[in-house]
């Protein structure tokens, strides 16, 4: 019980990982292209389709060639504004980026769930193994993969 209420009372070295991970998380939103050269690269896209459908119209017949050419720049614009889309998604979430790493932080910080006696129960789903490392020590393994050393005292 006592690994536990380290673990839930953020005592655990992995609070500080959790928080470098999501910090990682949030702050790779800032790595991306400007929208604007997505328009650039979108219009240049249409001016070319534009000009295949210029040059199809002075031949006057249709042909697989234009059909397939064709097809392929529609779907290189659609990829382009799919990325696009993404880019403007993740700006908005990088707008708020400093916002949401102090609320998680002080969510961390301020977490408290004591567990005021022992809960076979919950024992038994959080913690897969305890083994025995000396007559004053447990290494306890949770069921997520977390490993912590709990010193026994005999008081």
């Amino acid at each position: 019980m006592e690994t536990i209420h380290r673990i839930v009372s953020n005592e655990g070295e992995f609070v500080g990982a959790f928080r470098q991970d999501v910090i990682r998380v949030i702050g790779s939103y800032g790595q991306s292209k400007e929208p604007d050269e997505y328009d650039a690269k979108i219009r240049e896209k249409q001016e070319e389709m534009v000009a295949l459908i210029a040059e199809n119209a002075k031949a006057g017949s249709y042909s697989e060639a234009f059909d397939k050419r064709y097809q392929q720049i529609v779907e290189e614009i659609n990829v382009l504004k799919d990325e696009q889309m993404e880019v403007k998604r993740k700006e908005r979430l990088e707008e708020n980026y400093e916002q949401r790493i102090k609320d998680m932080d002080n969510f961390i910080q301020n977490i408290t769930y004591k567990i005021p006696e022992f809960d076979n129960d919950l024992v038994r789903r959080l913690i897969k193994t305890i083994k025995v490392v000396s007559a004053d020590k447990l290494m306890i393994q949770f069921q997520s993969g977390i490993c912590m050393e709990q010193n026994i005292s005999y008081d």
